[in-house]
């Protein structure tokens, strides 16, 4: 085997991107249930301890460390964990001041943005990877190389400097990969009652002709309870606004238009009508009365509270058996008889909440000061995790405990009330390949729910007609003051446009216009580049 050996200087940045989209770069593979062999260098000499410190996202109680799947791991690979959990309102800023202050823990999931990560490179506060990684651990390089930014990077900077972690793998649902969203969940039994059709696919002013039924005629009886729509800003902004214009959320709102100039989508007039209707389900009481307060637990009105009429599941076969579980759990519900899942398309008919991307959320960083020694320990554990192995234990938990193969195919052996999160908890081993890969052939998930997700995302993408912009490296490289300060929440901002009182035209209007004091510089840069 190639000796490892580290590069010593960041050659010049690549003077231009390649115009590659995510349907030509990216590797994950369509349908393709297989992981990788279980090959690689992980049955290496794990004589001597290693003590890792590690920083994720995930709370692990010491109860949980001591529990099977947690000591399957450290028995593996004899490794010790240096655990510090870092909490979501304060990783930016955490994450921020150890790599400013060269105080990483070993290897660190990191919320990856480009202007930090070029400062950070070009000041060596970011481990470089030895040339011949992906030789010593091709299990993980092929999941690294699922993402196309990841070799994007790689280019641009001469040399490995972060593992973006691929969404998908091996179990895309679609090629070109669709995200997860614009599937929503809704009361199959209420529907039933009101007289209101169960199809695949529905309108915005569709969804909003079954909550003023469900509204109308209450057919759960929960009176001032009930809430016809329960979305939180996020799946608001998904329902009402992007579902109607291509270019309104944070992925998408500047773009290039069909004449090549940079443009900012929110401040075009079809955002505005859109708007309107997200305000029309407001001032009507469809949605929460205080949908602005709410914060991912919008979701727990259906399946927990009962209360809701219909929510932004997402389309993952995982939301669907997660809300299984939950009605069952505290409602008494089966959600085969009470739950229909569709995709929400806008009034045009045309799916417009497709969002081309490279394939990532997140990333693994390492110390600079991390010991030959570490690294090529953690390295083995995330390189065996990427093998089909590997990923079974990750996501299904023990062999032979919690599932076992059956005529070839892998069946779990926890019973219907529970799952490996709720017997575990966290699984903060499973580093680097996210779970919702292989969520999408999941065996332990009912196949029924696999099937259907499958069947929407494809829906997705057959109603969208083609119109979806390809993936603008460009945009993506491209690092400026001006570029930081243009950055905005827009689902916060058109939830405060929804509430505020006065004139919604004239308040958008003027919204638009303090905005653009930010956006255009940022737009005028852009525009600029291919001038200089």
């Amino acid at each position: 085997m190639k000796a490892i050996s580290k590069k010593k200087a960041v050659s010049a940045l690549c003077l231009a991107a390649m115009a590659l989209s995510f349907a030509s770069c990216g590797s994950a593979t369509s349908g393709s249930s297989q992981a990788a062999s279980s090959s690689g260098s992980f049955q290496g000499d794990y004589s001597e301890t290693r003590t890792i410190s590690l920083a994720v996202l995930d709370n692990v109680t010491d109860e949980q460390w001591e529990n099977d799947f947690h000591k399957f791991f450290k028995e593996k690979f004899n490794i010790e964990w240096d655990y510090n959990y870092v909490e979501w309102g304060s990783w930016d800023e955490k994450l921020r001041v150890w790599i400013n202050s060269d105080d990483l823990p070993d290897v660190s999931i990191w919320n990856y943005n480009y202007t930090d990560f070029e400062n950070y490179v070009n000041q060596g506060l970011l481990y470089e990877f030895p040339d011949d990684w992906k030789e010593r651990w091709p299990n993980a390089a092929k999941a690294y190389e699922a993402s196309p930014l990841n070799q994007e990077l790689e280019e641009r900077f001469g040399g490995t400097y972060v593992m973006l972690r691929p969404i998908y793998v091996y179990n895309a649902q679609t090629d070109p990969v669709v995200n997860q969203i614009g599937v929503v969940g809704l009361r199959k039994d209420w529907a039933e009652a009101v007289g209101f059709e169960l199809k695949d696919s529905y309108t915005v002013q569709e969804t909003l002709e079954y909550a003023r039924l469900v509204k109308e005629q209450d057919p759960g009886n929960l009176g001032d309870q009930l809430i016809p729509l329960c979305l939180d800003p996020n799946n608001a902004m998904t329902h009402f606004v992007s579902s109607q214009c291509n270019h309104a959320r944070t992925e998408t709102a500047i773009y290039k238009n069909d004449e090549g100039v940079y443009t900012w989508g929110p401040a075009e007039e079809e955002v505005l009508e859109a708007l309107k209707v997200y305000q029309q389900a407001y001032r009507e009481g469809l949605l929460d009365p205080e949908f602005y307060l709410l914060n991912d637990d919008d979701k727990d009105k259906f399946y927990i509270n009962g209360t809701a009429a219909m929510y932004q599941m997402g389309g993952v076969a995982e939301f669907r058996q997660t809300c299984d579980t939950e009605m069952d759990k505290n409602l008494g519900l089966d959600s085969d008889e009470v739950v229909h899942t569709g995709i929400v398309n806008g009034d045009d008919g045309k799916y417009h909440n497709v969002v081309l991307g490279a394939n990532y959320w997140s990333s693994l960083i390492f110390s600079p000061n991390i010991s030959d020694e570490n690294f090529e320990r953690i390295m083995d554990l995330i390189d065996w995790t990427c093998t089909e192995e590997g990923q079974n234990v990750c996501n299904m938990g023990l062999e032979g405990v919690d599932w076992e193969y059956q005529d070839g195919e892998a069946v779990s052996l926890l019973g219907e009330d529970t799952n490996v999160y709720d017997k575990y908890g966290a699984r903060i081993e499973s580093l680097y390949i996210l779970e919702d890969d292989f969520a999408v052939n999941n065996p332990s998930i009912k196949e029924e729910y696999r099937t259907r997700m499958n069947d929407l995302a494809q829906l997705k993408l057959d109603n969208a007609q083609g119109e979806y912009d390809d993936f603008d490296w460009d945009l993506e490289f491209y690092s400026s003051k001006a570029k930081d300060q243009a950055q905005l929440d827009y689902a916060a901002e058109y939830a405060n446009l929804i509430v505020q009182e006065g004139d919604l035209e004239t308040n958008w209007r003027n919204w638009v216009d303090e905005k653009m004091v930010l956006i255009q510089p940022y737009l005028d840069e852009l525009n600029s580049m291919g001038q200089n």
